[in-house]
């Protein structure tokens, strides 16, 4: 580049490749050192789309004081995602990117049947739900009706990965499997045989479980399955995690469970301590004792003298994942289920000086009831066998209310 070019703003590509092609980053040299475009972007050829596409840097700006060069460049973008740019009326392809929404008018096809015809859902009165509008033409019967035929439209950028697609036909499939495999319905969705310990569940993917020969069905199970004939049985074998490919013991381990709670499903819930003691804010009258049994001793003791409770308090050193309010509602209605228990809980972490968390109590509580006062415990990494233990069936109740609330609240709740 030119040294009097002045910063660089953007970059227009076209792809003169025979395939769509994707484009991570790209590296422009400039005079004052290299500068690097984050793209992660598929680019279709030119002989799908001859026009270039733009690309933006990272950095931000005001209406106002954006450069000139560059707002007819972000018109133009906008007007692309909006779908303003398109020539004619004709269902959108994916290299297209546009990014708008219609409502629900496409659930069956009624041109077949009259029977098929189906409510339009959502609307002006009610905006939700809605799905990604395809620009195809309406019903020939009913104008108000979308036609339903060939692959529903999803702008390229977020259509999702060849591994993940496998992985949802393998759930798919894993629903349909027990009405032809009873054997799995007994194993795996039977209600009344629960796992018994540990290591029932490292054996589906170590020992696998048996089926039928002849069934057919190999040919559909995807990579989450693998199929291994045997001399006198077929087997079907979970693909194990690429976590417990490296480390077996990963999934107990006290840094893997801080880990994922940053990491993991469920980002969203883990908070700062700003207050302590601490203290639920539910009726005493009706859920016992508001006041938590961890102490600031219990969190010296743990962190093991590198600062005072005092100072890890102020210097922000102290998160929680705190499911105890949310759950304690629900504990005692839950236990009244035949083979089911449940906690509230909360989790209290250490920020470690190299930035990594630590977990150093958990409590888990069950409310008073009819017969039962209050229970409450507090379980810290262990030193025995037993200690050991409880602290790792304290964490497998900690990370399930941490994944419960991630399908029902930050999923499927907060999505909408």
């Amino acid at each position: 580049m030119p040294k009097d070019f002045g910063a660089v703003g953007a970059i227009r590509v076209v792809n003169l490749e025979s395939k769509e092609i994707f484009i991570k980053e790209m590296k422009l040299e400039v005079p004052d050192g290299p500068v690097t475009f984050t793209f992660n972007s598929w680019v279709a050829p030119k002989s799908e789309d001859p026009t270039k596409r733009t690309f933006f840097s990272n950095k931000s700006y005001l209406a106002l004081k954006t450069p000139e060069p560059l707002k007819q460049l972000r018109k133009e973008e906008l007007e692309t995602l909006q779908g303003k740019n398109r020539e004619g009326d004709h269902e959108f392809k994916k290299f297209e990117r546009v990014y708008d929404y219609d409502v629900y008018n496409d659930v069956d096809n009624p041109d077949k049947d009259p029977e098929l015809a189906r409510p339009v859902m959502g609307g002006l009165s009610h905006p939700y739900p809605r799905r990604c509008k395809t620009g195809r033409k309406p019903s020939r019967k009913y104008p108000s009706i979308e036609t339903r035929k060939g692959d529903f439209y999803v702008p390229r950028d977020e259509e999702w990965s060849t591994v993940k697609g496998t992985a949802f036909t393998g759930t798919t499939i894993l629903a349909a499997l027990p009405a032809a495999l009873p054997q799995i319905e007994a194993f795996l969705l039977d209600p009344n045989m629960p796992f018994p310990h540990f290591k029932s569940i490292e054996n589906l993917f170590e020992e696998g479980i048996e089926i039928p020969k002849d069934t057919g069905l190999f040919s559909l199970i995807p990579r989450i399955f693998k199929a291994i004939a045997a001399e006198a049985e077929d087997i079907l074998l979970f693909e194990s995690p690429i976590l417990l490919d490296k480390d077996r013991f990963s999934w107990i381990r006290d840094n893997e469970f801080a880990l994922q709670t940053l990491a993991g499903l469920n980002p969203y819930c883990i908070q700062l301590v700003r207050e302590w003691p601490l203290k639920s804010k539910l009726d005493p009258a009706i859920y016992g004792d508001p006041n938590s049994l961890i102490t600031s001793e219990i969190v010296e003791r743990e962190i093991k003298g590198v600062m005072s409770f005092d100072e890890a308090l102020e210097n922000k050193r102290l998160f929680m994942l705190d499911y105890h309010d949310l759950l304690l509602p629900y504990v005692n209605k839950v236990r009244e289920l035949d083979d089911s228990t449940l906690y509230a809980s909360r989790t209290l972490f250490f920020l470690n000086d190299d930035s990594t968390l630590r977990p150093v109590a958990i409590e888990l509580t069950r409310p008073q009831d009819k017969t039962r006062p209050q229970w409450r415990h507090i379980f810290t990494p262990g030193y025995d066998a037993t200690s050991c233990w409880l602290w790792t069936l304290a964490k497998t109740h900690a990370i399930s209310h941490d994944a419960g609330y991630h399908q029902l609240i930050s999923h499927w709740y907060l999505t909408n």
